[in-house]
C-alpha cells in the first residue's frame, strides 16, 4: 500500500530559492520509490493555485514571493488526501492559520526569524496546540523549531553528491546571488577591477544584467546551464554580509568542483565546519589577501577537505531520517 505524502510551502516555484529546491529534491526522491505517492501544494506546482495572488514581501533581509492566502477548501482537499503532511517554512505569514489543528504534521524550518519573533511564536503555538514533529536545517533555524516542539530533529539541507568530482582546472571566480545589499555583489565587481586578479575569469549568476564588461553574467539560468557555468570556474565566492540561515550554494559549489571562499558568517562556517576558508566580513582587503594567499596553496588538497565536509548533506542518507519521521506520523 502506498504512503501519500503532501509537501507544502508558501514560496512560489516560479522563483528559485533554497526551500523550493529542497521540496523538489524530496519530491523527486520519493516519486522514484513505488512505496510513495507525492503531491506538492505550492504556487507554480499546483495548477489550481494559479488564480491565487502572490505577494512580494520583505522576509529575512530579502524579498520573497509567497502565497499568503491559499484557497482554504483546496488546501483542505489536499490535506485530507495525504497520510503525511510535510510543511516547509510554516511561520511565513498566515500559512499556519490555514492548517487544521486536528492533523499531525512535520514542520521543517529553514530560516531564523529573530529572538523576539520566536518568543512570540512559542507562546502563540503553545496556545494553538498543533501536533507534529519539528525539524530544522541549521542551528540558526533551531529556535523556530523549538517554538513548536521541545525536541526538534536536525536534518540539514540535502544535495545529490557527485561521486566522481574533482577541483576544476579553469581559473575563475564565481558569484551566485541576487543583486541586493546583503549578497554584496559590489565586492565582486570591485574584485574584477583589481590588477592583482587580471588573469582570472569572472562569472556571475544573478537576477539582472550589469554593465560590468569584465564579468560574464548569466540571468536566472536553468539548472543544466548552471552546472556548465560551475565548470568554468574553480573558486566560488560567497560574499554575503548577513541573514543567511544555511548557505546551500556553498555545498553546490563544492559539489561542482569549486573551492569555496566565504565571509565569516557563522552559518557559512558551520556548513563547512572542518574546511572553511573565510575572510573578515565587510573587509575587502581581507578578501583580497585570502585570495592572494591561495595562489601559493595546494588548492586540490583544500578542495578535497571541503568535499569531505559536504558528505553529511547526502540526499540518500538524510532522506532516511525523513522517511523514519514519516513512519512515526
Amino acid at each position: 500500500m502506498s504512503i501519500k505524502v503532501l509537501l507544502i510551502t508558501p514560496y512560489s516555484f516560479r522563483k528559485y530559492g533554497g526551500v523550493q529546491n529542497q521540496v523538489n529534491l524530496i519530491e523527486e526522491f520519493l516519486t522514484s520509490h513505488d512505496k510513495y505517492k507525492v503531491k506538492v501544494f505550492g504556487y507554480g506546482k499546483t495548477g489550481e493555485l494559479e488564480s491565487n495572488k502572490i505577494f512580494n514581501i520583505p522576509f529575512n533581509s530579502s524579498i520573497s514571493s509567497v502565497l499568503l492566502f491559499p484557497n482554504r477548501k483546496l488546501l483542505l482537499d489536499y490535506i485530507n488526501w495525504a497520510d503525511v503532511i510535510h510543511v516547509h517554512e510554516p511561520f511565513v505569514p498566515l500559512l499556519f492559520w490555514r492548517l487544521p489543528r486536528n492533523k499531525k504534521y512535520i514542520f521543517t524550518h529553514h530560516a531564523s526569524l529573530g529572538a523576539i519573533v520566536t518568543k512570540f511564536l512559542r507562546v502563540l503555538y503553545k496556545t494553538l496546540k498543533y501536533k507534529g514533529i519539528s525539524t530544522y536545517v541549521s542551528n540558526s533555524a533551531k529556535s523556530n523549531a523549538l517554538a513548536l516542539n521541545s525536541d526538534p530533529v536536525l536534518i540539514p539541507n540535502m544535495i545529490k553528491i557527485n561521486p566522481d568530482m574533482s577541483l576544476n582546472n579553469n581559473l575563475g571566480y564565481l558569484f551566485i546571488g541576487r543583486q541586493e545589499n546583503r549578497k554584496n555583489y559590489n565586492f565582486f565587481v570591485k574584485l574584477s577591477e583589481q590588477k592583482l586578479f587580471s588573469n582570472k575569469l569572472f562569472y556571475s549568476i544573478t537576477n539582472k544584467d550589469t554593465l560590468d564588461k569584465k564579468i560574464n553574467t548569466y540571468i536566472n539560468p536553468s539548472e543544466k546551464l548552471k552546472t556548465k557555468i560551475f565548470s568554468k570556474t574553480n573558486i566560488y565566492l560567497a560574499l554575503n554580509t548577513k541573514s543567511e540561515s544555511f548557505g546551500i550554494t556553498l555545498i553546490e559549489a563544492v559539489n561542482n568542483g569549486n573551492l569555496v571562499v566565504s565571509s565569516d558568517l557563522k552559518s557559512f562556517v558551520s556548513v563547512l565546519p572542518n574546511s572553511h576558508i573565510v575572510y573578515k566580513n565587510y573587509d575587502f582587503d581581507s578578501l583580497c589577501n585570502v585570495l592572494k594567499n591561495l595562489e601559493s596553496e595546494d588548492l586540490n588538497a583544500l578542495w578535497n577537505k571541503q568535499y569531505k565536509d559536504i558528505q553529511i548533506y547526502n540526499l540518500e542518507e538524510n532522506m532516511k531520517k525523513f522517511i523514519l519521521l514519516y513512519s512515526n506520523i
